[in-house]
């Protein structure tokens, strides 16, 4: 059994708004130099943490929810470019964000801060990928899709989903949560989550999914999910590795396989020591895949679980 770090937050469980605290933290990123990036959901702020350091650093928002350009309002995933500039799927507010390298006030990049259906609206979102040309993805769980925006673009594209439809069909989704892009191979994986499923849609050569784990109903089986939040997948391997939130396990998903490995947590089991999850929401590899990060989201801390 992997044994977890904390690497954010205070680790006992409980939440809080200092610089070493967290409140229900979501997405993960890290910059070049390796630097941890938090959403930290319940303190609508994202913070940037340096290795080996517990206090970290507000990048983005205010810690007081809001809507203004230099306020969030329960950030969920988030992505760092090349030039360490923060992209925000600021979920209430219907927008994605942009805070570029040391800014104090974000730029709206998708979305019009108002929930919507259109084109150039976004409702309730989660997921958040962004590509080596600024293109941004977002999985707006409220109208079942997933949206890509061109730079400067003021509307969407559809990429992943039906508009104005959900289901379970290959070319359907309900309530998409987390967001992972393989540039290299032109794949984006999708948490399929009231689908219980992750899905795989190759960029621009189809519409249809294919499911490569779960889509077996809700459970707390191998072969399950109970509410996956987040996704990524290894480079070097291709396991993937599922934010299993509901059941409270991060599960690995080989290549092909029709069912998962449990590697971190007991399955349907919350807790706060070192070997368990409380509704985890993301997972994200390190540069070497020696570790992983998971943002336990209900015991309000980032942990590290090494993969070797």
């Amino acid at each position: 059994m992997l044994i977890g770090v904390t690497v954010g937050g205070y680790g006992n469980g409980t939440a809080g708004t200092a610089l070493n605290a967290l409140k229900n933290p979501w997405g993960l990123a890290f910059d070049v130099n390796d630097s941890l990036y938090v959403a930290d959901y319940g303190n609508s702020r994202v913070m940037k943490l340096q290795a080996g350091s517990l206090t970290g650093s507000i990048v983005a928002g205010t810690g007081v929810g809001g809507s203004s350009a230099t306020q969030l309002q329960n950030p969920t995933e988030l992505a760092v470019d090349a030039n360490s500039n923060i992209y925000v799927n600021d979920d209430w507010n219907y927008r994605v964000m942009l805070w570029r390298k040391n800014s104090s006030s974000g730029v709206q990049v998708a979305g019009t801060g108002i929930s919507g259906s259109s084109t150039n609206t976004i409702g309730q979102s989660v997921g958040l990928a962004v590509d080596s040309n600024g293109n941004i993805y977002v999985s707006d769980k409220t109208n079942n899709r997933v949206m890509k925006w061109t730079p400067n673009a003021t509307s969407g594209t559809l990429v992943a989903g039906t508009i104005g439809m959900w289901g379970n069909s290959s070319q359907l989704l309900s309530s998409p949560y987390g967001l992972y892009l393989d540039e290299t191979n032109s794949y984006l994986y999708i948490a399929d989550l009231a689908n219980n499923r992750i899905q795989r849609y190759r960029l621009n050569v189809t519409t249809n999914g294919t499911t490569v784990a779960g889509g077996n109903r809700a459970g707390s089986g191998s072969d399950q999910f109970n509410q996956p939040y987040g996704v990524c997948v290894s480079k070097k391997t291709g396991d993937i590795y599922i934010a299993d939130a509901a059941n409270h396990r991060i599960q690995r998903w080989s290549p092909a396989a029709t069912t998962g490995v449990t590697i971190i947590g007991i399955t349907g089991v919350s807790g706060t020591n070192a070997t368990m999850l409380n509704s985890p929401a993301h997972v994200v590899l390190s540069k070497n895949e020696t570790f992983l990060y998971v943002s336990d989201r209900n015991n309000h801390r980032v942990q590290r679980f090494n993969l070797t």
